[in-house]
């Protein structure tokens, strides 16, 4: 699907009009108006994804999966894993080049996890400031100290960084 937008301001908000092209050369043309450029750029991320996948490799055999499939990804001694509902396959690429393919919905969870924030289950604090998160296929991820703030950031669905309203 390829995605052209066009953008202009309409009583001070941030206006988009959004043309979608299918394979079946269709068009959809969508008008959307937003709170701030922030909001925007999450909308046209989301979209861009919608089809996106990304290349695991299982037994030999190489697999496309989607990105939203994915529960978390994570680097073991040197390899990366990618861990769906009901599988692991491996990758060749490294950890930041895996996260700069992902949607928004991904995050840091320690320096070798990244974590799809959309299968988020249930949460629990731990000592020390960390997070254990608790998954909707009942795997357990550990949010260090370190990426907890950022953590916390996202689950509160402030994309900008600027919101200082949450203090530990």
């Amino acid at each position: 699907m390829d995605i052209y937008a066009y953008s202009y301001y309409n009583a001070n908000k941030e206006c988009g009009e959004m043309k979608f092209k299918d394979t079946n050369l269709q068009d959809l043309s969508l008008y959307i108006e937003f709170d701030n450029m922030q909001e925007k750029q999450k909308v046209i991320s989301i979209l861009n994804n919608i089809d996106a996948k990304l290349v695991g490799y299982k037994r030999g055999k190489q697999y496309l999966l989607d990105i939203e499939s994915i529960y978390y990804i994570e680097l073991v001694d040197k390899q990366a894993f990618i861990y769906t509902q009901d599988d692991c396959y491996e990758s060749p690429l490294w950890l930041y080049q895996l996260e700069e393919k992902l949607s928004d919905a991904f995050v840091r969870a320690n320096k070798s996890t990244l974590l799809n924030m959309n299968h988020i289950e249930s949460l629990k604090a731990d000592i020390g400031s960390r997070i254990m998160v608790y998954l909707d296929n009942r795997d357990q991820i550990l949010v260090s100290r370190t990426y907890s703030k950022e953590f916390k950031r996202k689950l509160k669905g402030d994309t900008d960084g600027n919101n200082n309203s949450y203090n530990h």
